[in-house]
């Protein structure tokens, strides 16, 4: 597949399940559902070869904490309170802004 830049038909599709985000929430509502996708057992396979074959040259920037090995919620607020003492010890003020993307992500958009 790496060779011909082929990918087989079924690598495409998946499976989308419909899991409960709060099982103490309204069951009616669409909003307390988020989409998983069950893909075939062979593509995660080969995404693991080529992840452990070429997985050292595979980087991100060092300031993504998410998705990402050995990282996560703490390490982001650590950096940020630490950036923010910097600033006002310096004299300088500190502007933030959050976006909380969790709608976003939550939606599945089939195209036919």
């Amino acid at each position: 597949m790496v060779r011909h830049a082929f990918v087989p038909e079924s690598f495409r599709f998946g499976i989308i399940k419909p899991i409960l985000k709060n099982k103490h929430g309204d069951q009616t509502n669409q909003d307390m559902y988020r989409g998983i996708t069950l893909t075939p057992a062979i593509s995660r396979l080969f995404e693991a070869v080529l992840l452990s074959i070429y997985g050292s040259y595979l980087n991100s920037d060092q300031l993504q904490f998410g998705f990402k090995k050995d990282s996560g919620c703490n390490h982001v607020l650590f950096t940020f309170s630490e950036s923010v003492k910097f600033y006002n010890k310096h004299g300088n003020k500190a502007y933030c802004v959050f976006l909380d993307a969790s709608k976003a992500f939550d939606k599945v958009l089939l195209m036919v």
